[in-house]
């Protein structure tokens, strides 16, 4: 699970009180390209087994960079809650980011905060403020169908709609966001082999691209983003698994071109999964 967030243990419940109740917890069985396809909606990545627990961390070794991302899921595989923090300070920008979602009735909701300031003479400037919610509405067979974002940009309120296509096996194909914020309207489309794995994503700002080897497991990640001063292009490797076959370790270099500057940045990804099957929670990894 490649995702771009970090999370926070701020305002989850404690691990050994949430282990009772998901443990106690009776849940729907739903096919696997659904709960693939709500895991890249939610978290912006897939995973493999029956997760109980996923904690990920990257760090910039050459940049100030840290996010977090930690996950909680059913027996059944569904997201029960999950803490998501991004803080950045790079190039006298400062951006941070925190997001929680949590399950609910209709499906889940998510509430989170974001927060872009630029470094002027003696003092930071807060250039971007946004703070909304974002309710995540489930169809009959249990996958995302549609997405409601209330927000407060910089004092106005705004207001933007997403809804989500998928193929005839129930594997997400593409999202279409409008609304009054610019910067996160248009369509992404999706690419998932013929055995399930996400293979790429693309919009008219970015292109992601997974390889993985022959016992399916995910080997990298390429992606390049389009921005106003140039492109941003990230290669991330993976350098090993445990025993289910989830990358716990990446490395990731980035590459920024903005006019006649080009920047090098490099990131090291740690990840844990814990496992509803005892068996699977056992400690061991293989090595590339």
């Amino acid at each position: 699970m490649k995702s771009g967030y970090l999370a926070l243990t701020t305002g989850i419940c404690s691990l050994s009180f949430c282990s009772l109740s998901l443990a106690a917890e009776t849940c729907r069985a739903i096919p696997e390209a659904i709960k693939q396809s709500n895991s890249v909606i939610l978290l912006g990545g897939t995973a493999k087994g029956p997760v109980k627990q996923v904690v990920m961390g990257e760090f910039g070794k050459n940049v100030n960079s840290q996010k977090r991302v930690l996950g909680q899921f059913d027996r059944c595989g569904q997201l029960v809650v999950a803490d998501i923090s991004y803080d950045k300070n790079d190039q006298n920008i400062v951006l941070a980011m925190e997001q929680h979602i949590f399950r609910v009735n209709h499906g889940w909701l998510a509430e989170y905060q974001i927060s872009v300031k630029v470094q002027k003479e003696n003092a930071l400037v807060e250039v971007n403020n946004k703070q909304g919610n974002i309710s995540y509405m489930i169809g009959t067979q249990g996958n995302i169908i549609s997405a409601s974002d209330s927000f407060m940009l910089m004092g106005k309120k705004g207001f933007t709609e997403t809804t989500y296509d998928y193929d005839p096996q129930m594997r997400l194909s593409s999202s279409t966001s409008r609304g009054s914020d610019r910067l996160t309207n248009g369509e992404y489309r999706y690419r998932w082999s013929k055995v399930g794995l996400l293979l790429g994503s693309s919009s008219a700002q970015s292109k992601e691209s997974y390889t993985y080897d022959a016992q399916q497991r995910e080997l990298g990640m390429r992606m390049v983003n389009t921005t106003s001063n140039g492109t941003i292009t990230t290669l991330d490797e993976c350098q090993s698994w445990d025993k289910i076959g989830n990358c716990t370790l990446s490395y990731s270099h980035e590459t920024e071109i903005a006019g006649q500057e080009t920047l090098q940045r490099q990131l090291g990804t740690a990840y844990r999964f814990e496992y509803w099957d005892s068996e699977a929670e056992k400690d061991g990894e293989e090595k590339r």
